[in-house]
């Protein structure tokens, strides 16, 4: 990454944490959760759930880009001898993490995702869902000064334990939300504007809207799938205006689903053939579909798509083993696999440099790495995420280099955490 994107990044941030101090005085509670009214700093909210209480950023939080530490202890790679109440982490990856826990998030060593981030914007915005006395999914959005908002879709109910009310996939730039809820009969898509108003959308012929991947991009052109009345699940593209563009693969017989979608409107995702084996697909803003596969692919699974149109994801050999790789623009599939991996590096996120993150299968458990474009790796876990059984899942990465996923602490608890990369 390089300074100049850390000076404009830190600018920003700065700036938004200017008047996202000023915001909160004015805060009050509303019942869709609307992020100009009902933020609520993790800090001074108490929930029926458990949660992890921390004390206020200290130290190296001067370091940090802005005020996107929150009411949270930043916690700098090595260099103290207690971190979050954890012990030390295996290594310095030169990082600055960042641990939040949603408000009313209750964590159980059965069902430990309680906290867990999916995607983050440029400013530093993160969406996820927690989960709550139930075990049952509700969506977040945290802010880049750390205030955290809870919100579900119009209707949405959790009747059964690990019931999903709400599942965010994606942010963009403004802050808009997608992603899907589900109410007494069935799930149905969701736009949440930056200012807090949720609406709920089916694509035509939908019978069942759930869309775990999928995206926004700058424009709010939002892109999922949708399953129809013989339940086979189809791709679609919603426009800003509110109409909707069907799709399929070439040779999806078995279901097309979407898993990102760029500022250019180009869409990356996963087709599924006559035998369920999975292949990639890349389809252009004229609506043009592309499918591909890494040589020796026996299932590929596209995850990400950048600006400039580079694709990564994960592929499986004949013997099992997963295998990351990234294709250029051009069409060009380069496969990976992170250095002392055993049997799975699974990439999960791209930014606009070509940088690649995602986790990879160790010897003592997932770990996180970081990919540059020059092919190097470093691998991580947030000092929380302990030996000798990390569980480390990253979900997103932003142009500023910023990651974001969960990881399972030694008591099997699960944490959301912010990745600040520090030159």
């Amino acid at each position: 990454m390089k300074k100049s994107r850390v000076v404009v990044y830190s600018a920003l941030l700065l700036l938004l944490g200017s008047v996202g101090s000023q915001a909160q005085q004015s805060l009050a509670s509303t019942g869709n959760g609307d992020s100009n009214a009902g933020s609520q700093a993790v800090s001074n909210v108490s929930g029926t759930g458990t949660q992890r209480t921390l004390p206020q950023c200290s130290g190296q939080a001067s370091r940090l880009p802005g005020s996107i530490a929150g009411p949270c202890k930043p916690v700098l790679a090595g260099t103290q001898t207690q971190q979050l109440s954890n012990d030390l982490p295996r290594h310095d990856d030169g990082a600055i993490y960042v641990e939040f826990v949603v408000p009313g998030s209750t964590c159980e060593a059965s069902f430990p995702l309680c906290t867990t981030p999916v995607a983050i914007n440029l400013f530093g915005a993160v969406t996820g869902y927690y989960a709550d006395t139930n075990a049952s999914l509700h969506g977040f959005v945290r802010a880049p000064w750390g205030t955290i908002t809870t919100f579900d879709g119009p209707g949405a109910t959790c009747p059964n334990y690990f019931s999903i009310c709400t599942w965010p996939v994606g942010i963009n730039l403004q802050g808009a939300i997608t992603g899907y809820y589900c109410d007494a009969v069935t799930c149905h898509g969701f736009l949440r504007t930056p200012g807090g108003t949720i609406v709920g959308f089916d694509p035509p012929g939908s019978v069942f809207t759930a869309f775990n991947t999928g995206g926004i991009n700058l424009a709010g052109v939002i892109t999922g799938s949708y399953y129809d009345a013989n339940f086979v699940e189809h791709g679609f593209l919603r426009a800003p205006s509110g109409t909707f563009t069907p799709f399929d693969a070439p040779g999806a017989v078995n279901g097309t689903s979407p898993t990102g979608i760029n500022d250019s409107g180009g869409i990356v995702g996963t087709y599924f053939d006559a035998n369920y084996a999975g292949h990639g697909f890349l389809r252009a803003p004229d609506g043009t579909i592309t499918t591909f596969d890494p040589t020796g692919s026996i299932d590929t699974n596209a995850s990400a798509i950048n600006l400039e149109g580079a694709i990564t994801g994960s592929w499986q050999d004949a013997s099992g083993v997963t295998h990351g790789f990234r294709r250029s623009r051009y069409g060009t599939l380069t496969t990976f696999d992170v250095p002392g991996s055993m049997d799975q590096t699974v990439p999960s996120a791209i930014d606009p440099t070509g940088t690649i993150t995602g986790y990879f299968q160790g010897t003592s458990g997932l770990h996180g790495f970081v990919r540059a474009n020059d092919g190097t790796f470093t691998t991580f876990d947030p000092p929380g995420s302990e030996e000798p059984d990390s569980e480390t899942i990253v979900n997103g990465i932003n142009p500023a280099g910023v990651i974001t996923g969960w990881y399972i602490d030694p008591s099997f608890i699960g944490h959301g955490f912010l990745r600040i990369p520090v030159l």
